[in-house]
This record gives structure tokens, C-alpha cells and sequence, in this order.
């Protein structure tokens, strides 16, 4: 049943009011003063009020504006009923917080529609409210199990490496003649290297389950000073002339998770290696510009490509459009999901011919989702 108060320092007019609202199933209270108003709903929080503009010591506007400045009552629609319809009125009522107003002399079919309106408004935001909270208990109980079920799953396969490298020790200690034999230590020595496949692919798994979930502090930082970190990452692989980079000579101040941030460029530079064809060498080129309040950057190589058809699905959890290339297929779903923690975007430019080009975007004043 809908809770309706009504606020008037007129008995005659809260009497009017509720003979019309008494024909429609609802819940009423009358008050005759703001004051009243402001402790009745400490204990019993309507659903919709009316308000009258005009009472003596707390006005109608001004009772309005004190309950909306308790977060509470926020989304609590108030209706104003007032004899004046000037504009002057109407602005000081809706800034206030007010969501609508009845004049007076109240007419039925008016204040039953647009009672019924706030109500539907209120119902539908309160429903919006419940999903949201219970979309991010299951974000978070999502990630929890996540978390829980990589360490589940990376305890044994840590438990197994430690037992095999002590295997080895006594084998060669016990038996060196198959430890070094040919065949035997080929063998022996790949079986290291699948367990660290297995702990990069659940670690993996593990940072796309925490994309979304930011977990460091928002700074504003150059954004050159988090390619510069990430850069230095690869040395080896410049010094062996697999990548060259071309980077800007200016670099715009960003507000970012730094390091969820330096992961999206880290994942983004090490596609562009892995894809880069019979090159020897492949060059990634990083631009970077400030449009109004959006910070924009693009990261472009002259490698293989990526299919038209790929543009989209590139971003989705596990697909691979190279299976001659290991990987888990999570790197670029991972990128997509930081960015869209911070409200921003990324795409495929599906123009650019000589390689792949990647474009992003994201606002300076974020506000992590």
C-alpha cells in the first residue's frame, strides 16, 4: 500500500486532499507544519508528499529543501501545492528538490495523476536501485570465487613444481645416468616450462577477473611517465631489435588507476610483438591528444593485422584469431574491461591497412564504476 504524507497548516485543505486520496488504496498522515513533517518521516517514511508552499515558520520550499539534504530522502518525490503559479515560485520549488507541483484549488483528477506518477517514478527508481545493488553483490561474490578459485587452483600446481624440482635433484643424485640421458633430459626439461604455462594462464585468468575492479588510488599522472615504466619492460626485446617505438614528444596528465593502466598498455604492446608476422623488427607508433575533457590515444604497428570480421570479438574473454600463436585469449577482453572501468572505450580501427591500430579513449575526471 502507497504511503502518502500530507503537509498543511490548513486543516480544511489537508481534509480536501485526503477525502480525494481516500477512493484510491493508500496509507495517509496529516501534519500541519514542516517542523511535524521533518520528525514524522524519521519514523514513517511516505512514499510521496504534498506539501503546502505557504506555512508559518518552515515554509513548504524550505521544508523540502531540508529533507533533500539528508541522503535518505533524496529520491523521496515531494509535490508542492501552492496558489501561485509564477515563475519565480516554480523555480525556488524545483530547486529545492521538489519533483512536481498541484495548484491550488485542488482539483481531482490533477493531484490523483500526478500522485500516481511520482509514485510510478519512485516504485521504478527503487527497483532500478534494488537491481544495481544486487548486480554488484554478484559482481563481487563473481570475483570472489574467482579469486578464491585461482589460488585453489594455483596451490597445486606450486605444490607440483616444488615436488618435481626435488625429484630432480634426486634423480640426479641417485641416478645420474637418466638424468643425462639425451632423451630423458629433453624431456625432464619441458615439464618445468608447461607448470609456468599453467601459472601465466591462471594468473591471467585472475587479472581479467580484477579488470573491472580497480584497486589502486585515482592519480593524475603523465601519461608519458607510465609508457616510460612500461617501455622499460621490454629493453631486451629492443636490444634484440624485435620492437621499435615512435612516441610523442608531449604527453598530456591523465587521471587513472596507474597501474591498471600501465597493464592496458603492457597487454597492448605485447599483442603488437606476438602478432608481428615474419617481421624482424616491428614498429609501434603511440599517439596521444586532449579533446575537451576526454583523454584519447592511439597505438598502431606495422605487424599482420587483424581481420575486419575480428574487429569486434577481439575484445570477448578467450577468442583467438591466431591459433598458430599461444596465449589465452584474455589480453585484449582484459584491456576493454579497465577501460570501461574508467567510462572509457577501445575499438579497432577497421580503416587503418598497414597492421592494426588501436584507439581509446577515456574522460580526465573518471569516476570509477
Amino acid at each position: 500500500m502507497d504511503k502518502i504524507l500530507i503537509v498543511d497548516d490548513q486543516e480544511n485543505n489537508r481534509l480536501v486532499i485526503e477525502d480525494i486520496l481516500r477512493k484510491q488504496p493508500s496509507s495517509i498522515r496529516s501534519v500541519c507544519s514542516g517542523k511535524e513533517a521533518l520528525e514524522t518521516v524519521k519514523e514513517w517514511v511516505p512514499d510521496v508528499m504534498l506539501i503546502d508552499h505557504m506555512m508559518p515558520e518552515l515554509s513548504g520550499i524550505e521544508t523540502t529543501r531540508l529533507l533533500k539534504e539528508q541522503p535518505r530522502f533524496a529520491h523521496l518525490p515531494i509535490l508542492i501545492v501552492t496558489a501561485k503559479n509564477d515563475r519565480q515560485t516554480l523555480r525556488e520549488a524545483f530547486d529545492a528538490g521538489a519533483v512536481d507541483y498541484i495548484l491550488k484549488p485542488v482539483e481531482k483528477t490533477t493531484l490523483l495523476a500526478r500522485i500516481n506518477s511520482a509514485i510510478r517514478t519512485k516504485k521504478a527508481f527503487d527497483q532500478v536501485q534494488k537491481l544495481s545493488q544486487n548486480l554488484l553483490q554478484q559482481k563481487q561474490e563473481l570475483l570472489d570465487f574467482t579469486h578464491m578459485v585461482s589460488h585453489d587452483l594455483k596451490s597445486p600446481v606450486v605444490g607440483a613444481a616444488s615436488l618435481f624440482n626435488l625429484f630432480l635433484y634426486r634423480l640426479q643424485e641417485d641416478y645420474p645416468e637418466i638424468r643425462n640421458d639425451p632423451g630423458m633430459h629433453e624431456l625432464l626439461d619441458r615439464i618445468p616450462g608447461s607448470f609456468n604455462k599453467m601459472l601465466t594462464f591462471i594468473d591471467t585468468l585472475l587479472n581479467y577477473a580484477m579488470a573491472g575492479k580497480i584497486i589502486g588510488d585515482m592519480q593524475t599522472v603523465s601519461l608519458g611517465k607510465i609508457l616510460q615504466t612500461v617501455i622499460e619492460q621490454f629493453e631486451q626485446e629492443q636490444q634484440q631489435g624485435i620492437v621499435k617505438f615512435r612516441l610523442p614528444s608531449k604527453w598530456p596528465k591523465v587521471q587513472c588507476d596507474v597501474l591498471k593502466m600501465s597493464q592496458v598498455w603492457q597487454n597492448l604492446i605485447s599483442n603488437s610483438i606476438k602478432y608481428r608476422g615474419k617481421l624482424n623488427q616491428v614498429e609501434i607508433k603511440i599517439g596521444t591528444r586532449v579533446s575537451g575533457n576526454w583523454c584519447e590515444c592511439w597505438i598502431e604497428d606495422n605487424g599482420n593485422g587483424i581481420p575486419t570480421s575480428g574487429g569486434e570479438k577481439i575484445f570477448k574473454p578467450f577468442i583467438r584469431l591466431d591459433d598458430s600463436k599461444q596465449g589465452s585469449g584474455i589480453g585484449l577482453a582484459t584491456v576493454a574491461r579497465i577501460l570501461e572501468a574508467h567510462n572509457g572505450i577501445i575499438r579497432l580501427d577497421p580503416r587503418y591497412q598497414n597492421g592494426a591500430r588501436f584507439y581509446m579513449r577515456w574522460p580526465h575526471n573518471s569516476i570509477i564504476k
